[in-house]
């Protein structure tokens, strides 16, 4: 069992103090009282946000004590919380606040404490709680200020460790061609298709199914093929994942850490995160200002290259979709996500003449 808590029901008062002190953030007073609340709708962890009373001096050289912060557990779901330890999700994450995070200035969140468990299963995170910045909705499509907000962020991240050799070195940055040049993943969305297309491909045209049967059928391809220089991705960033207020994005849930293209994160986002519709229009330009972004950054990628993988990267999002639905339990909010995600990349792909880049 772990030596911490691993549910918002077991951390306690004292717990918190003994975090907020060693953080730096609490001074000579303690937490008598706290009061938690789940929210978010993750499936590979569960947050509750903790309101705590204090008693004593709260200050330090740094500030006041924080009055809320959110903790990160493990997924009360078996299913999800098996694949999260097993696929390393919670080791990536924990790893990432760990070591990489101060690399970046992209906005995420301070962590006062975090712990994991000797076999990876499980984990906890105490980080700044960003309220009132709000999570997006993927159900619902994002509005084009939020998608320009996101990826000036994610500029930030891509031209931080662009070309950075390190990253390889790290064995919580996951690369699906490292070890075995992506036949495991590939043999993984070969088992999973079928069912899901039986699951979700009501929603899908033939156009997107036949597409989809031919990414599968060449991701060795795909996560071998681009051989540039490469950088951190946050590998999920999708707007639930992103808290917004009118004039700021900070980033979480940084489970899926890779390396990968310095335009994935882009592509998955504006294929993903914004209607087709929406998209289309948009597309050009927004890329047009992420590719100013990273110049701005000290990165200098040619127009038409970053259009090129922006082009390729929107097949990204395919296996997270297929993997995702695949290995989680069903219910009627994700079913909802899933369809609506595969719907948009699978589109997105067909736009772009992804296929080009396929044999």
């Amino acid at each position: 069992m772990p030596e911490f808590s691993t549910t918002p029901d077991a951390l306690s008062a004292e717990q918190l103090t003994k975090y907020l002190k060693a953080s730096g953030a609490l001074g000579d007073g303690r937490v008598v009282s706290v009061q938690q609340k789940i929210i978010g709708t993750g499936k590979m962890g569960d947050n509750a946000r903790f309101t705590l009373r204090y008693e004593g001096d709260q200050e330090t050289e740094h500030g006041s004590a924080p009055d809320t912060l959110i903790a990160k557990f493990p997924a009360a779901d078996e299913q999800a919380r098996a694949m999260a330890g097993a696929h390393g999700a919670y080791y990536n994450e924990v790893m990432f606040y760990r070591e990489l995070a101060a690399s970046t200035s992209m906005r995420t969140p301070k962590i006062y404490g975090s712990e994991l468990s000797d076999d990876r299963s499980s984990f906890l995170l105490l980080m700044e709680d960003m309220a009132p910045a709000v999570p997006g909705n993927n159900l619902l499509g994002e509005s084009r200020e939020h998608a320009a907000l996101a990826l000036g962020q994610v500029a930030k991240l891509a031209a931080a460790f662009y070309g950075d050799a390190s990253l390889e070195h790290r064995d919580y940055v996951v690369s699906a061609a490292r070890d075995d040049g992506g036949a495991f993943a590939q043999s993984l969305m070969e088992q999973c298709w079928s069912g899901f297309v039986d699951r979700f491909g009501h929603g899908l045209t033939p156009q997107c199914i036949a597409f989809g049967e031919h990414y599968v059928g060449n991701v060795c391809h795909f996560v071998t093929r681009y051989q540039g220089p490469k950088t951190l991705i946050h590998g999920d960033f999708r707007s639930e994942n992103i808290l917004f207020t009118s004039d700021q994005a900070a980033t979480v849930d940084w489970q899926t850490v890779s390396e990968s293209s310095a335009l994935a994160d882009a592509a998955y986002f504006l294929g993903g995160s914004v209607s087709a519709e929406d998209r289309r229009l948009w597309e050009h330009d927004l890329i047009m200002e992420y590719h100013r972004s990273l110049g701005e950054e000290g990165v200098e990628i040619p127009f038409q290259e970053c259009w090129e993988q922006y082009r390729e990267y929107s097949m990204h999002g395919l296996m997270i979709i297929v993997l995702g639905a695949s290995f989680s339990s069903a219910d009627e909010r994700s079913d909802r996500m899933f369809l609506t995600l595969i719907q948009r990349h699978l589109q997105h792909c067909v736009d772009v003449n992804a296929a080009e880049f396929l044999p």
